[in-house]
């Protein structure tokens, strides 16, 4: 009965959160720690363009510093939403990825894809969170399946800060920025 009643308290906040853009630009800071090995640092930048109401591009740019090595990592792809109740959406990505690294003057680079699930949800016209469950693969048994989740305050319909925290079987990432959507 109780469960029943927050549901209800909670249905008219829900009815009067914002549509969630597709279109933004993400800035933040990164650190990586590596199971059982060293942490590492740097910066990411994001950014998606929402097309045709349901679908969107995206790129993504992560570098970070870790142990002496220098890594890049790039993606590019599509995705897709589904509105499954009000301000919440199934969402699915798809894409290129690349991975670059350099130490010493040695460098090293493979590229595969990516292909992930979620859901993003707005419950409050300030609020939203986000969970996903992400699957990459660089080849040659390079290959990883993370679960990320996260959460953002919206100042503005435009301006928001967030945190991310994705888990693996080999790092753990939290991600901490600013979200620009237009």
């Amino acid at each position: 009965a109780m469960v029943g009643t927050l549901l209800l308290a909670a249905a008219p906040i829900a009815a009067q959160a914002e549509d969630m853009s597709y279109s933004f630009v993400d800035l933040g800071y990164a650190e990586t720690n590596l199971d059982g090995g060293p942490t590492g640092d740097g910066f990411g930048l994001r950014g998606s363009v929402g097309f045709a109401e349901n679908f969107f591009a995206f790129a993504d740019y992560l570098n970070q510093d870790i142990a002496g090595v220098d890594i890049d990592i790039y993606s590019v792809g599509l995705g897709g939403r589904l509105e499954i109740a009000e301000s919440v959406d199934l969402v699915g990505k798809a894409g290129y990825l690349k991975a670059e690294g350099e130490a010493g003057g040695l460098t090293a680079d493979d590229s595969g894809y990516l292909v992930s699930a979620g859901v993003r949800a707005r419950p409050a016209s300030q609020f939203e969170l986000e969970g996903n469950v992400i699957y990459r693969d660089l080849g040659g048994g390079a290959d990883d399946t993370a679960v990320a989740v996260g959460a953002r305050y919206f100042f503005t319909d435009m301006f928001a800060v967030g945190a991310e925290y994705e888990m693996s079987d080999d790092a753990d990432t939290w991600f901490a920025g600013v979200r620009l959507s237009f």
